[in-house]
């Protein structure tokens, strides 16, 4: 059993077509590189269930990506617990990041923890 079987949403994940997972894989994966681009797989595929799913993660994530800036910009202040704290976090929503891309490219629907239901836009 994987980690991130945790958080795989197996209701979502049934919806996927395995063509569609084929060949939007991709471009899901490089958008929670770079969440700004959270609207790239609609405008790819809107009919997708695939799409809109992992879209609204992006959505997410890029919420998330906010907040804790906004959040380390603050702790930064601290001399030199700031910079240590930056670090790990910065470590960790990279590490996060690199998890979601991994499932999104197998074809999973894991939820982020949270705030992955909150946002349902799509």
């Amino acid at each position: 059993m994987n980690f991130l079987d945790i958080f795989n949403d197996t209701t979502a994940q049934s919806t996927f077509d395995s063509k569609d997972v084929e060949d939007n894989k991709l471009i899901v994966t490089i958008c929670y590189f770079l969440p700004i681009l959270f609207f790239l797989p609609i405008i790819m595929n809107s009919n997708s269930a695939y799409c809109r799913f992992h879209a609204n993660q992006i959505l997410s994530w890029l919420v998330v990506g906010v907040v804790v800036g906004i959040v380390m910009a603050i702790i930064g202040i601290i001399p030199i617990l700031g910079a240590i704290l930056n670090a790990v976090i910065g470590l960790a929503i990279l590490v996060v990041a690199i998890l979601l891309m991994m499932s999104a490219y197998a074809g999973k629907a894991v939820r982020i923890p949270f705030v992955g239901s909150l946002i349902q836009i799509f």
